[in-house]
């Protein structure tokens, strides 16, 4: 046999040492641990309940102490629900506690009858709130609303979602966000959308709690188009009725501005009265062609009570036969027709006029010194030479204005927008005019004469007019019966429009609201 050396079996003996555990002694192991988890476990979970109904206890104790607190710093306390928040307000409490052993209740502070009583609320009902894409008041084709739930909610289908003044598409999403498209029916209408109670289910299984939104489903003022009527202002009481002729970003602020022209004659007036102070001969005893000078200007720009006229004023004594003078009629613009608000509205521009050739001297730099000559011709030809002939823009700008021959062709007689605008540029009466002002029509359905604001070159005191057969002709300023049809830009931006469809002057759209 083989004998080992000493050092041999010290060996192997160091090696019977360190053999490892059997399998019977590895189970023997795992059943002791289960053990001691099945015993370990739920003591550190009673510990855990313990802690937090401890603190719940506490939380109790101390909003009952407070409230007590509270009631006798109030000499009364009416009946309510909940006071928490008004403890906390006044520092009685530092927050509102949670409730430590679920976060699905919560306390509460109930006062009834004088008596402070501290409660615990149950799972709370999931809430929703419903937003729309667009603003409040729009004039958008079809509206994307989003319904949020404030929790993970089950059963909520598009049978529970209630629309007036819509046509909705299939509901989207799921848990606690959902949408819903919705094409817009009814303009000027409101479209009211609604959930009712328990429209859906937590996961608790409590039912949700209602809610609804409205949108005011309006035309505006952006969505106005060439041709349409529009109501603004007023004159003698009664609403301005203005046709729109141009819809144009007029002064570079990413808007278009409505190029209002009043639909009829609003007043009968001089252009401007005689004036004694005048050098030229003709104007001293007809008024002056400027229009840059003019009474008329004045005045449809004026917002005073009592105009401050720069020359002559057109009373009595300085009108054609005493007719229609207006020395102290309040402006235009003043409040008795336009509201602040609606003067913010109206942008002012720079205008254009023909000039007679005796003010030659003070046509704008760049013009030429060519008489424009049409005269008893139709606007599409009176206008041949209007480009290259003698002009003056305006000292200032006007708010208020009317045409030019320029702007009667292309705005009126050639413009494509409107059906009938070889006739309308003729133009008749209101009703106010056959009874306030004098020497005029018999009857508001007979064309009139009315201004334009371009000088007649060959004259110092006459000016362009329409007639009533519609040619381009002229009279002298001081002439009293002329009709005055105003003009002017209005911003089409913030404006909401009523139900009307605006297509004629018995429909013109009316403003519900402009800011």
């Amino acid at each position: 046999m083989m004998i080992l050396s000493k050092e041999s079996r010290k060996t192997r003996r160091r090696g019977l040492r360190r053999k490892g555990f059997t399998l019977l002694e590895l189970l023997a192991v795992l059943v002791i641990l289960a053990v001691l988890s099945i015993i370990a476990i739920p003591i550190f979970i009673n510990k855990s309940n313990e802690a937090k109904q401890v603190a719940h206890n506490e939380n109790m104790r101390t909003l009952q102490n407070q409230a007590q607190m509270y009631m006798l710093s109030h000499e009364s306390v009416a009946d309510q629900d909940d006071i928490i928040d008004a403890m906390v307000a006044e520092g009685l409490i530092k927050e509102r506690p949670e409730y430590p052993i679920n976060s699905l209740s919560t306390y509460a502070v109930q006062v009834v009858a004088g008596i402070p009583i501290v409660k615990l609320n149950g799972p709370v009902a999931p809430t929703l709130v419903i937003t729309a894409s667009t603003p409040n008041m729009t004039n958008a084709t079809s509206i994307t609303y989003t319904f949020t739930f404030s929790v993970l909610v089950t059963g909520f289908e598009d049978a529970d979602i209630i629309v007036e003044n819509g046509a909705p598409e299939a509901l989207e999403g799921s848990g606690a966000v959902y949408t819903m498209v919705v094409t817009n029916t009814g303009v000027g209408q409101t479209q009211s959308i609604s959930v009712p109670e328990g429209a859906a289910i937590s996961t608790l299984g409590v039912a949700s709690i209602g809610e609804s939104i409205d949108i005011v489903l309006a035309n505006t003022g952006e969505t106005i188009v060439v041709g349409d009527y529009i109501q603004f202002g007023k004159y003698l009481t009664k609403p301005i009725i203005w046709r729109v002729i141009g819809k144009e970003d007029i002064n570079s602020d990413g808007t278009q501005e409505l190029m209002l022209f009043s639909d009829r004659i609003i007043c009968l007036k001089s252009f401007d009265a005689a004036d004694d102070a005048e050098v030229d001969e003709g104007r001293k005893t007809y008024g002056n062609n400027n229009w840059d000078k003019s009474n008329l200007r004045e005045w449809l720009n004026s917002t005073l009570a009592t105009v401050e006229y720069s020359t002559q004023k057109p009373d009595s004594l300085h009108v054609a036969s005493n007719l229609n003078s207006y020395d102290t009629e309040a402006g235009f613009l003043s409040d008795s027709n336009f509201t602040q608000v609606q003067r913010d509205k109206i942008i002012s521009v720079t205008h254009k006029s023909m000039l007679a050739s005796v003010d030659d001297s003070i046509k704008t730099i760049g013009s030429s010194s060519t008489n424009h000559t049409y005269n008893q011709t139709n606007p599409i030809t009176a206008v041949e030479n209007y480009d290259t002939a003698r002009y003056k823009d305006t000292s200032t700008p006007d708010s208020i204005f009317i045409l030019n021959i320029k702007e009667l062709n292309e705005y009126v007689y050639s413009n494509n927008s409107l059906s009938d605008k070889t006739t309308y540029y003729k133009s008749y009466v209101t009703t106010d005019v056959i009874e306030n002002d004098t020497a005029g029509p018999v009857n508001d359905t007979t064309t009139w004469y009315y201004w334009l604001r371009d000088a007649y070159a060959d004259y110092s005191r006459h000016v362009r007019k329409v007639s009533q057969d519609g040619l381009v002709f002229n009279d002298v300023a001081y002439n009293g019966i002329q009709g005055v049809r105003p003009a002017l830009y209005l911003s089409s931006s913030n404006i909401i429009l009523g139900t009307e469809n605006g297509t004629t002057a018995a429909t013109a759209y009316t403003i519900t609201n402009i800011n």
